[in-house]
């Protein structure tokens, strides 16, 4: 029996850089090996990860947008995809963001079968979405339940959803400090994120149990919301208990130094950030809105809490600091999902691509 082809998969996106979530999950899968992997990119990207990906450079879009002004521009991506696709049958279109998703939907309208797409996002257009469900129909993947349910679609469980991923970590959790709660917080400087309800959480300690906290962010974005955080922080008097640390090169240090994760953003699709906590044995602290609820699991790799309620958050510390929850890091790791396992998966999908013919 002749060996399966090797697909070579465009994973567009339509980023200038390639910081975040979306690229460092391509990366995961990239580096498992199962597929050749091309990031499709705007003219002069910047990547500025240790092992960038190659690249395809095409028209310039606006990525995490949906307009009419979009629609054409990614008419012209799909035109430029159209041809790369034709040039090999081993080779497939898999758009990520709302571009990419909007490049898919044209390719998917000229007959390319070979194209499939991934909605990483909460997003409000939700009839957008529903419409592209309805056109992409098993083409169209989705992270998590939630994000199925978010956009009205029927309850399926995990059909049509394959979540993000990570590798194996290289180092789990340290040893814990007694009586002591190490917090981290991983992720970008953006409103939604919500770091300002961690400040705010931490402040409604008592003094006393302040002193038993640390909070670490690690990530960088936007630089009004950064001061923000900081007078929230002096204001608080948290100058010695919470730390905007910045960019740093991986965040397996931080982790491994740490308690819990925190993540509190509003809708967070589905954290990278989290998954990488649970691959290295560390539980998270999460709000019960967007995918999270998806993941953690009471008793077993966390905790969650009232999404947007400082008060909920605050309540959840103080438990932990009075009685710390007895987590195996063993089971903890148990529900991350793993880049080998995803890339299977994927691969098997775009395998069922490949076998259809396109429309000519």
């Amino acid at each position: 029996m002749p060996p399966a082809p090797r697909f070579t998969v465009l994973h567009y996106t339509g980023y200038d850089e390639d910081p975040g979530g979306v690229v460092a999950v391509i990366a995961n899968l990239a580096a498992t090996g199962s597929t050749d992997c091309i990031l499709g990119v705007n003219p002069g990207c910047v990547q500025r990860r240790p092992s960038p990906l190659p690249a395809m450079e095409l028209p310039r879009v606006r990525p995490e947008t949906i307009s009419l002004g979009n629609v054409v521009r990614t008419r012209a991506v799909a035109r430029a995809v159209r041809a790369w696709l034709r040039a090999s049958p081993h080779r497939i279109f898999h758009g990520h963001t709302r571009a990419g998703l909007l490049v898919a939907l044209w390719l998917h309208a000229w007959g390319e079968r070979r194209v499939v797409a991934s909605v990483h996002c909460f997003g409000r257009q939700r009839w957008f979405y529903r419409w592209a469900s309805r056109r992409l129909g098993p083409r169209l993947f989705w992270l998590s339940p939630a994000m199925r349910a978010h956009y009205g679609l029927p309850a399926a469980g995990w059909t049509q959803c394959l979540p993000e991923c990570v590798l194996p970590a290289t180092a789990g959790r340290g040893p814990t400090e007694p009586g002591r709660l190490r917090l981290a917080g991983v992720g970008g400087i953006l409103r939604w994120k919500r770091w300002d309800l961690v400040v705010e959480a931490i402040g409604r300690l008592g003094p006393g149990e302040r002193r038993r906290v640390r909070f670490v962010h690690i990530g960088t974005g936007d630089a009004a919301y950064l001061g923000e955080l900081r007078r929230r922080v002096a204001e608080h008097g948290l100058g010695d208990t919470v730390e905007f640390r910045g960019q740093v090169a991986a965040a397996t240090p931080l982790l491994a130094a740490s308690d819990a994760l925190v993540v509190a953003s509003d809708r967070e699709p589905f954290s990278v950030a989290l998954l990488e906590a649970l691959a290295a044995g560390v539980p998270v602290i999460g709000a019960d809105c967007g995918g999270t609820p998806d993941i953690i699991r009471e008793g077993v790799n966390g905790m969650l809490f009232r999404s947007g309620d400082a008060g909920a958050l605050a309540a959840r510390l103080r438990q932990w600091l009075a009685a710390p929850p007895a987590l195996d890091p063993g089971a903890i790791r148990q529900t991350a999902y793993y880049a080998a396992d995803l890339a299977a998966r994927w691969e098997a999908v775009y395998a069922g691509l490949a076998a259809e013919p396109s429309s000519r």
